[in-house]
């Protein structure tokens, strides 16, 4: 999702974020790892753009920030492990978004690196656009 949320802080054009960014305004509430706070916080820090933090902040208030846990922490490493095994290595952090999603017994990701989440077992990555946004 953090693919997503980088469109909606950039003001990107693209249809399907600025429609998903509309229902989270409206109430339906999305979740993210925290994971995805600091990949976004990161950006915000580095950005020339003097309310990107604040901006950062105010479109994290509009889901559920869901925290790592030790058991969330194993099972990233146990994905990262499998992949790594297939040559089929991703990032670490893209493990643990994908652990946290599991932990809540989420197998969809909204995201626009279907090609990294793809490859774990038990989740199916779709992009806004496959969701009708």
């Amino acid at each position: 999702m953090i693919s997503i949320l980088v469109d909606i802080l950039r003001s990107k054009q693209i249809e399907s974020s600025k429609l998903l960014f509309k229902n989270l305004q409206a109430g339906d509430k999305g979740f993210v790892s925290v994971i995805t706070v600091a990949e976004l916080s990161a950006g915000a820090y580095r950005s020339p753009r003097k309310d990107a933090l604040e901006k950062t902040f105010k479109l994290l208030s509009l889901v559920h920030i869901i925290n790592l846990t030790t058991d969330i922490a194993v099972e990233g490493g146990k994905i990262y492990a499998r992949l790594v095994e297939r040559g089929e290595e991703i990032e670490m952090n893209d493990c643990l978004i994908a652990a946290t999603s599991l932990s809540l017994n989420i197998h969809k990701i909204v995201t626009r690196d279907i090609d990294h989440f793809c490859r774990i077992e038990n989740i199916e990555a779709v992009t806004p656009e496959d969701l009708g946004f």
